[in-house]
């Protein structure tokens, strides 16, 4: 073969619990052998090595651009690594001969690279838990929900993976380049793990679709790349837009402060948290508060901003949420799924309703999702630690509904009937809000057809309940099961 030449035949191999090598097609034997393999013996091909100690200890299947060395010569794959009971089971694709390996040449730094590219960027200490998020793509806002409701805990448990639980007990170079699904994308994630300097991580969300990675090389010897075989030819990559989530008659505030604002506060913050956890090198304790308060009030001036923008939006002439076919009973598991962190730190339990209800709407579901987000976060906000917040559904005639109801000191009607108004906090101080959720939320509501109310009694609690117009096909079908 001469370079640029490619097999595309697929080479399989089979390795065991203890990494060894046990079945493999002729190409893959030779291979093994010619790097000092023996038979039954560990895989002796470092970068395929990795690969499926990865695959193996994480239980996900592992697919990325290996180089292994023929002789002189590098030879570049498409490897697969499947877990198969306690071993993993290999598949090489479309291996291409390259140029002999300049050594004259220093190694390419990936970093700057997967910075630029990153869409998302969340800050890690040396425990691997959050301590700051800043999120670009529209498709991950729900991702950013629930990790800036998860500060202080495993990144893997802030996301909601299915094996989470697992994931967080293994070492970052296991986790480092996998490939996951994420909440609210349709798009595959690739994660990237980048150790400080002093300390901590770099946790980047790269779209998987974005190939050629494996040029630039890596930090565990050259192995990553796109997993083209898994992603459908028919979806593109998305276009990045400078607001995606902000319409195009927005005002001055939404369509060009905001997004201004947003990038330099949340360095801010990034910056104050690790100033705060000492990922820089030793810091006396006052200094540590200082920015500890820094980062506080950074993440309540881009509470606010984003407040600001939704503000700018939702009194926008022509205002208008497009109408979906939604289920209520769903966007209140997803709401409780993306605060369920911030709920169990408060000892509060969520009851959510029943696995399969379902109360089908017609609203804007990532509109629908904010508003029960507020009324949610409001909810573990205040009402006692240690108590219950409920979240109930159902369809009523022409309508579908659905509630949030806490444990908290409830509302006075004089306070009832001011609570949804602009910049009103009730007398509360420190807290961190900014009086415009609420008034946001009953706006979005009705620009929906629908409403938000409340009905309360001092000392027992209150409930808001949000009502849309029902999906009345979609309503017969499910009434009739």
């Amino acid at each position: 073969m001469t370079p640029g030449d490619q097999v595309r035949a697929p080479i399989r191999g089979l390795c065991d619990g203890a990494d060894r090598l046990v079945t493999a097609d002729e190409a893959l034997a030779r291979l093994h052998g010619g790097a000092g393999g023996s038979v039954a013996g560990t895989l002796a091909l470092p970068a395929l090595l990795a690969l499926v100690r990865q695959a193996r200890l994480s239980g996900l299947a592992q697919t990325r651009e290996v180089t292994v060395l023929d002789g002189d010569q590098p030879i570049v794959f498409q490897a697969r690594a499947v877990p198969q009971g306690e071993g993993v089971a290999l598949a090489l694709h479309d291996g291409r001969r390259g140029a002999a390996p300049d050594h004259d040449l220093p190694p390419a730094d990936p970093a700057g690279l997967w910075h630029h590219l990153a869409q998302g960027h969340v800050l890690l200490d040396p425990g691997q838990r959050v301590i700051a998020v800043d999120c670009r793509a529209s498709d991950l806002a729900d991702v950013e929900a629930g990790l800036a409701s998860a500060l202080g805990h495993h990144w893997a448990l802030a996301l909601g993976l299915p094996e989470g639980a697992r994931l967080a007990g293994l070492h970052w170079r296991l986790l480092d380049d996998i490939v996951v699904d994420l909440a609210g994308s349709p798009r595959r994630w690739r994660l990237r793990l980048l150790p400080r300097v002093g300390g901590g991580f770099d946790l980047l969300l790269l779209p998987e679709a974005i190939l050629g990675l494996a040029r630039f090389g890596a930090h565990d010897g050259g192995q990553t790349g796109a997993e083209a075989a898994d992603l459908p030819a028919s979806v593109p990559e998305p276009e990045p837009e400078p607001a995606p989530d902000l319409p195009p008659w927005a005002g001055f505030l939404g369509r060009d402060l905001a997004p201004a604002l947003r990038q330099p506060i949340s360095r801010i913050i990034a910056n104050a948290e690790t100033i705060r956890s000492r990922l820089a090198g030793p810091l006396a304790e006052a200094y540590g508060a200082y920015a500890a308060d820094i980062a506080e009030a950074g993440r309540h001036l881009l509470g606010l901003v984003d407040d600001l923008a939704d503000l700018d939006a939702v009194e926008a002439p022509g205002f208008a949420p497009a109408p979906d076919h939604i289920d209520l009973a769903d966007c209140a598991r997803r709401a409780a799924g993306i605060l369920s962190m911030r709920a169990r730190e408060r000892g509060i339990e969520l009851i959510l309703p029943e696995a399969d209800c379902q109360v089908p709407a017609i609203g804007e579901f990532r509109r629908v999702l904010q508003v029960l987000l507020n009324l949610l976060s409001n909810a573990i906000r205040y009402t006692p630690e240690k108590t219950i917040v409920r979240l109930d559904c159902g369809l009523d005639g022409g309508a579908a509904w659905i509630a949030v109801e806490d444990s908290g000191q409830g509302l006075t009607g004089p306070e009832a009937a001011r609570v949804f108004e602009k910049f009103e906090r009730l007398g509360r101080k420190g807290d961190g809000g900014s009086g415009l959720g609420l008034y946001i939320s009953r706006r979005l509501a009705r620009a929906m057809a629908g409403d938000l109310t409340v009905t309360s009694t001092p000392g027992e609690g209150a409930r808001f309940c949000l009502r849309l117009p029902a999906d009345i096909p979609a309503a017969g079908i499910v009434n009739a099961r």
